[in-house]
């Protein structure tokens, strides 16, 4: 009896084979981890299904009952070995800015639909009990409270829990891997 559980997902650089210890763990009589996967040695997204580690198991085990857990398909992403980007740094600051500048532009915008700034002074006026002399004494510690909350919520990881940010990025990492995932040739 063999057991095998599949990965969610590997990353295997360009002209190295794929073998079935990279993809799956395996309970089997002897080591199967060594085994040879097909998978086409082009960029991109592979499916690798159950039938792709049978087919290997088979070869190697032949009458051995083969017992499937986890995950229904493993994704293998063939990646480029990692070559030094001289664009990085500036796509990470023209990233960067875009995201601050809209987020500055939406603040802004809501802010002036619903009139901030008098309502900060309203609520200086209810908790103090007289009117404020300079409205940054408000506006800044507000200004300051919303960038510590938007970076500690969004951001900042918190030990064992995962950030929101991480989840959404998790979330589309599977999306795009279902949507581009190849299916493996069978002549490979």
């Amino acid at each position: 009896m063999i057991y095998c559980q599949l990965n969610g997902r590997v990353q295997l650089p360009l002209r190295k084979p794929l073998s079935l210890g990279q993809v799956a763990l395996t309970l089997a009589p002897a080591s199967a981890d060594h085994l040879p996967l097909p998978c086409p040695d082009k960029p991109g997204v592979w499916r690798v299904t159950p039938i792709h580690l049978t087919q290997a198991l088979q070869q190697a085990f032949p009458g051995e009952e083969i017992t499937f857990l986890g995950a229904p398909v493993c994704y293998v992403h063939r990646i480029r070995s990692h070559v030094r980007d001289p664009f990085r740094l500036l796509r990470t600051a023209a990233a960067f800015l875009i995201l601050f500048v809209g987020s500055a532009l939406g603040l802004a915008w809501f802010h002036s639909d619903v009139d901030m700034p008098r309502a900060q002074l309203m609520v200086y006026q209810l908790v103090t009990g007289q009117e404020a002399e300079d409205p940054r004494r408000i506006t800044i510690p507000y200004v300051v409270g919303v960038a510590a909350g938007v970076a500690i919520f969004y951001a900042l990881p918190s030990g064992s829990r995962s950030t929101p940010m991480e989840v959404k990025l998790s979330a589309y990492l599977s999306s795009m891997e279902e949507t581009e995932g190849q299916d493996i040739p069978r002549d490979s």
